[in-house]
């Protein structure tokens, strides 16, 4: 029985997902999306994984530049997620608009300056697959808040957090 496109998206709501802004530039150009599909992929050498839908410009961007970086979403930043989810009807070319709250990371990528953390890296490789392309992002530099603030969740078309983190 094949899965439908509904029946892929249904379930896949149901995974919830730690939210990110993965940022990009070409020298010249920014870009940046929302994003849950990140996740750690070695620690030696340092990489992650990223899914960048092909038809945005993040990810044309991305391609040309060869420079990510993903940055952790605290609950505080709710609003910047949605900016960079294109739900708050700011224009893709205006999502950096308020400069006060980004820096300039080793790669050229912006960083969130208030991000929980920032993983800032080189792109390795890129494996364009359906919809999206999978990026290997080698890291070269991380950056740490050093407030311990709740983490932004998604899951089912809500914001989420985690009440408390329970020792199981």
């Amino acid at each position: 029985m094949a899965v439908t496109d509904d029946v892929f998206r249904a379930g896949m709501r149901r995974l919830g997902g730690a939210v990110t802004i993965v940022t990009t530039t070409d020298g010249v150009q920014r870009a940046g999306l929302t994003a849950t599909a990140v996740t750690s992929l070695s620690a030696a050498p340092p990489r992650l994984l990223a899914c960048i839908n092909r038809q945005g410009a993040t990810y044309e961007t991305l391609s040309r530049g060869r420079a990510l970086c993903v940055n952790v979403l605290s609950t505080a930043h709710q609003d910047l997620a949605r900016r960079f989810a294109g739900l708050d009807g700011c224009a893709e070319t205006e999502r950096f608009n308020d400069g006060a709250l980004w820096a300039t990371g080793a790669t050229g990528a912006p960083r969130l300056i208030d991000a929980l953390v920032s993983f800032d890296c080189r792109v390795d490789s890129i494996l364009d697959t359906g919809s999206h392309g999978v990026v290997i992002g080698e890291i070269e530099t991380i950056t740490v808040d050093a407030e311990e603030s709740a983490p932004l969740f998604y899951r089912d078309g809500h914001w989420a957090t985690l009440s408390a983190i329970a020792a199981l």
